[in-house]
């Protein structure tokens, strides 16, 4: 058992006893939703198991979960009959769910606590519950490194236990308990352990109220070790155990005894089982019923000479059975809190839970929403609700699984469990402070079983359910007399003083045949007005009403209904939360709560909650997330069997909406998407083809977006060059050094973006260009890569200028950004070249970068394309006016992408380039004040290496954009940090400070590789290892995933040095290194025969 705490165990089966089978399959329910979002494995038996009859108690429920699972691990193995030696190979946990809890209707395994993942990759949003705590440390902990044989944990406490857990001493075990020290003052209510100097259990006390018999359990530290309800049994122990299922009386306890007709008996895991192994016990003692509370006493249930006998039989057969082994008690460092009938424990629980984890932390709201209008202070606690406009909450208070839609004032310190309040006629009512209100849906045996009742329960904090001292915090005889009501209306005189209590007394209404009952009667019990309008008095209503007490109405509960309400009121507050953080751009993760809604069940209603938001937008950006976050459910939907989400968008009977999208048209092209969607909801494969073209969908509303760039976009008119005359524009590359990928649509319209980078000439030149001259004949021809030449005659010619890889797809764009001609027009191409421009053109387009760079080369060749145009044409321009239409002109093109490369290579120098996260879309520039000196220690340390290894951006960008939309919570912190970083990187050069600079560079590349996973090749891995001894630091260029890396080096002039390094490195036989500087000019354009041309970084006013 030596631990682990990076460790899971792999269970072979997991099983959760319960009272009833009634109850069973919504248990059931729940381990299958667990295994189905990854908390348990795919492989683990899941079972839910009635106990044979009620009041069999912790043993017995034990012996006969044990025989239930052998008996399926013996089928699934090939066996006809139970077989022990199964048990061999099996590790098994077994949970017991407990007898009925009176603040929670789901049981104490599954309330609900304020706690929630701090997991990005958590597959699904969920609430946390004491199950999922208690699985989540009998995996990682107790059972991480466990021999085979069978775990027992109690669902009745919270255990919080320390991370640096040493077990290696209990390896070989028969079994062991886990305890945990407590005071002496706890302990008189639980029970607790006496271990040897050997750590071997030697007895066990159960609520022992002697002092001086509990000094013999006392620790050296002056505790005593309490039981904490988690118990191991070897694989030889539960052979024994298991072979009692075929003994009686032993087999009562067993649905094979209740099958036999035997009549049952109630056994203790700790009392009964484990007892018998403890050394100081012995077998008369043990049979006689043995030290449980300080007095002899006989365990078991039943009253007559035969029940007595029986237990006493199998007292001795457990004996015969288990006296033999030795249980060992591991001790540790933690903290025991058992979920009692106390309402103050309960609401501490919730306000202040016992257990975190490395999992899960402490959160005041837990998937919850608040209305505009609501008031709800920090200190109070929510779970799983909705808080309606015109309610007013007090402080720490804890609310769970309730919608509150009407006008309701709740007092401090209070508790609220499974209410849905919507009923207009309850005006300004008020709860008093410390007030608890659950409401318990209910079968009455004589009503339809389909139709539950609501019944409500009200009760104080300060209250105590097992006496009846006090009542909603008031004296008990003063609430009698504030409300008229009479001991013999709350107990029958059967019932003797002394047995009397909160949870017996028929206090609460369920039906009256004369007028509907509900909050009324919780707000006149717990001492307010009541807001209703009736004949009768509350008094006499509540005197003619069906009532019952809470041990009446705990074994009506229909706990599946419970389960169903708390989760369709989980996707309702899904659903608020999805259109609020769509509408209002929250960065809000919704792939969770998508992936949540497939489980179980509710993808459909997600799909209609997004239609609407979609339908009723006019935001492209707003519309555009909503495309993305339906593809992400249709995503999820095909459950990783449809194929890869990247591929073709372009099938035809998607079109008539996407033509809808690009007359934005938008509320009409959400509405035929769904109409279309519903054809392809039958295949995985199908799914995933509509949540591509969903996505295609979303870049046609990115593009609207980012087309709004053209607001800022001023050219003049000028005299136009001469036909055969060359305007040739010659422009430096661009490193990032600092918040790429905050420039990328939509991040940064919806985030805003900041980019530091450079421009730099590559080996001393400047090596990205064009040149355009007019031709007299009315045409365009295009000289594109490879020397080929694409002559153009006709308009039709530029249809494909959306598909980037179709010949001269760049060069088209370009003419329809610059407005050299219009498509589709009704003047043909010559038409248009002779009445605008008197000829046609011709073009010349370089790069002398290999293909994928990372050096910005596509975007800056389209801002050289777009310039010669221009200028050409007789347009004079700005650059910040060429940085913007280079964005339009990518949308155009369809290829996407940010604004940092046209910046950093259009414009000079090092500076930020920045947008604000609104539209229309507006880049900003601020230039840095660098002395010369320090451009020269840059450009002395600035190195570029080629890496050989070709970049695919594209496939980046798509999950970037994804993961943006999703909003996982990594990716928008990074978006924050890498903003963050341009700064402070900022700051570093207008110090001077080189070695600052680095350590933001290399910050950034972490960045990077966070925004998009992968993109570090092995090869430059290997190649920044070998290298980042000699600098301050480095970066791939670009997105990364191959072109160049560029290194700001420790000493300047390290060519050589460099080139020596890369030699030793394996994979760099195609690596080259060139010398870099910043280029102080930026985009250069020049007019054959006329010189040089300034073109104004922005014009003046």
């Amino acid at each position: 058992m030596n631990n682990s705490k990076s460790r899971r165990c792999r269970w072979t089966a997991i099983v959760l006893t319960c009272q009833n089978i009634e109850n069973a399959q919504s248990f059931q329910t729940e381990l299958n939703l667990r295994r189905d979002r990854g908390d348990i494995d795919r492989d683990v038996i899941l079972l839910t198991v009635e106990d044979p009859k009620q009041e069999v108690g912790s043993g017995g429920a034990t012996l006969n979960a044990l025989l239930v699972v052998a008996e399926h691990i013996s089928s699934k193995t090939g066996y006809t009959v139970v077989n022990s030696d199964v048990l061999e190979k099996s590790l098994i946990l077994i949970v017991h769910m407990g007898r009925f809890f009176p603040f929670d209707p789901c049981g104490r395994a599954f309330v609900s606590l304020p706690l929630v993942s701090d997991n990005s990759g958590e597959t699904c949003n969920s609430l946390v519950c004491n199950f999922d705590l208690l699985l989540e440390t009998m995996t990682t902990k107790f059972a991480a490194n466990s021999q085979n044989g069978v775990w027992v944990c109690s669902s009745d406490m919270f255990l919080k236990i320390s991370d640096d857990i040493v077990t290696g001493a209990l390896d070989g075990a028969d079994a062991v308990v886990v305890a945990v020290p407590g005071t002496l003052d706890y302990a008189q209510n639980h029970g607790i352990y006496k271990i040897s100097a050997e750590g071997e259990v030697e007895n066990i006390l159960y609520q022992c109220k002697s002092l001086d018999v509990m000094r013999e359990f006392i620790l050296p530290s002056g505790d005593v070790a309490l039981v904490s309800g988690v118990v191991y049994l070897s694989v030889r122990v539960a052979e024994r155990l298991l072979a009692c299922h075929v003994v009686s009386p032993l087999s009562s306890c067993t649905y094979f005894g209740q099958d036999s007709g035997t009549l049952p008996i109630q056994l203790s895991l700790f009392f009964d089982f484990v007892l018998a192994m403890c050394s100081q016990v012995s077998e008369d003692t043990f049979v006689a019923g043995g030290v449980w509370a300080g007095e002899r006493g006989t365990a078991g249930t039943g009253s007559g000479d035969s029940d007595r006998h029986a237990v006493l039989t199998a007292r001795r057969l457990i004996w015969r059975q288990l006296s033999k082994f030795k249980v060992k008690a591991l001790l540790l460092k933690g903290q025991h809190s058992y979920m009692d009938f106390q309402p103050l424990t309960h609401y501490r629980h919730l306000l202040w839970p016992v257990q975190e984890s490395s999992r899960w932390s402490f959160r005041r709201r837990c998937h919850s929403f608040l209305k505009t209008g609501s008031d709800v202070p920090e200190s109070s606690v929510l779970i799983n609700s909705i808080i309606g406009k015109n309610v007013k909450v007090g402080s720490s208070s804890a609310i769970s699984h309730c919608h509150l839609a009407t006008a309701l004032e709740i007092g401090c310190n209070s508790m609220l469990q499974d209410i849905a309040l919507d009923d207009a006629t309850i005006v300004d009512a008020k709860l008093k402070d410390e007030i608890a209100v659950c409401a318990y849906r209910i079968f009455l045996p004589m009503l339809d079983q389909h139709a539950p009742q609501r019944v409500f329960i009200v009760f104080g904090m300060k209250d105590d359910l097992q006496n009846h001292r006090t009542f909603c915090n008031d004296e008990f005889s003063l609430f009698l007399r504030r409300t008229g009501i009479s001991i013999t209306d709350l107990w029958d005189s059967s019932i003797p003083e002394e047995r009397r209590t909160l949870l017996n007394a028929r206090l609460f209404s369920v039906m009256n045949l004369r007028t509907k009952i509900g909050f009324d009667e919780v707000l006149w019990l717990q001492g307010s007005q009541s807001s209703v309008a009736s004949n009768m008095s509350m008094l006499e209503r509540w005197k003619s009403s069906w009532r019952l007490s809470i041990v009446e109405i705990l074994p009506l509960l229909d706990v599946s209904g419970h389960f169903n309400f708390r989760k369709k009121l989980f996707f309702d507050v899904a659903t608020e939360i999805i259109r609020d953080s769509l509408v209002n751009g929250r960065n809000y993760g919704l792939n969770r709560i998508f992936r949540s809604a497939v489980n179980e069940g509710y993808a459909e209603k997600i799909l209609e909650v997004l239609d609407s938001v979609g339908s009723e937008e006019k935001s492209p950006g707003i519309a555009a997330r909503t495309l993305a976050s339906i593809a992400e459910v249709l995503g999820a939907m095909s459950k990783g069997d449809g194929g890869l989400r990247s591929g073709p968008a372009s099938n035809l009977l998607w079109q008539s909406a996407f033509q809808l999208l690009e007359q934005e048209e938008i509320s009409g092209g959400f509405r035929a998407m769904a109409n279309e969607r519903a054809n392809w909801l039958v295949l995985p494969s199908h799914m995933i083809r509509a949540a591509r073209h969903y996505e295609g969908a979303a870049q046609i509303l990115i593009r609207h977006a980012v087309m709004s760039a053209r607001n800022f976009v001023k050219t003049r008119a000028c005299e136009p060059v001469a036909i055969d005359r060359w305007v040739t524009v010659d422009c430096p590359a661009r490193i990032d050094i600092a918040g790429g990928w905050s420039d990328t649509p939509p991040i940064t319209y919806e985030h805003g973006g900041a980019v530091l980078n450079a421009a730099v000439t590559v080996g001393g030149r400047r090596p990205i260009g064009a040149k355009v001259k007019r031709i007299a004949n009315l045409q365009l021809v295009l000289h594109i890569e490879n020397d080929e030449t694409v002559t153009i005659t006709e308009l039709s010619s530029l249809k494909d200028y959306n598909q980037p890889h179709s010949p001269g797809a760049l060069l088209k764009a370009a003419m329809l950004c610059a407005e050299i001609v219009q498509y589709p027009s009704d003047s043909t191409l010559a038409q248009q070249l002779f009445e605008k421009h008197g000829g046609g053109f011709e073009i010349y387009t370089w790069s002398n970068l290999p293909h994928g760079s990372g050096l910005g080369t596509s975007s800056i060749l389209a801002g050289a394309i777009m310039a010669a145009l221009w200028k050409s044409s007789g347009k004079a321009f700005d650059i910040s006016s060429l940085n913007h239409a280079v964005l339009h002109l990518e949308q155009l093109l369809t290829t996407g992408g940010g604004w940092q490369d046209q910046v950093g290579g259009l414009t000079p120098g090092i500076k930020v380039g920045h947008s604000r996260a609104e539209l229309p879309l507006k880049i900003e520039v601020t230039f840095l004040k660098i002395t010369p000196e320090t451009i020269k220690a840059f450009n002395d340390r600035l190195l570029l290496v080629y890496t050989g290894k070709t970049r695919l951006a594209r496939n980046l960008l798509q999950n970037v954009v994804r993961n943006w939309y999703s909003r996982n919570p990594e990716i928008v912190d990074t978006e924050d940090r890498l903003v963050a970083n341009v700064w402070t990187c900022a700051q570093a050069f207008e110090n001077g400070d080189l070695e600052a600079v680095g350590k933001c560079l290399s910050e950034y590349w972490q960045q990077k590789k966070v925004m998009a996973p992968g993109c570090e090749p092995e090869a430059v891995g290997r190649m920044m290892a070998a290298l980042r001894p000699h600098t301050y630091g480095m970066s791939m260029a670009g997105a990364g995933g191959g072109g160049f890396l560029y290194l700001l080096m420790k000493e300047p002039k390290s060519v050589d040095a460099v080139r020596d390094i890369l030699a030793s490195v394996q994979g760099t036989e195609n690596a080259e290194v060139y010398d870099a500087y910043v280029d102080e000019v930026g985009l250069e354009l020049t007019v054959e025969d006329c010189g040089a041309v300034k073109v104004p970084l922005m014009f003046d006013g």
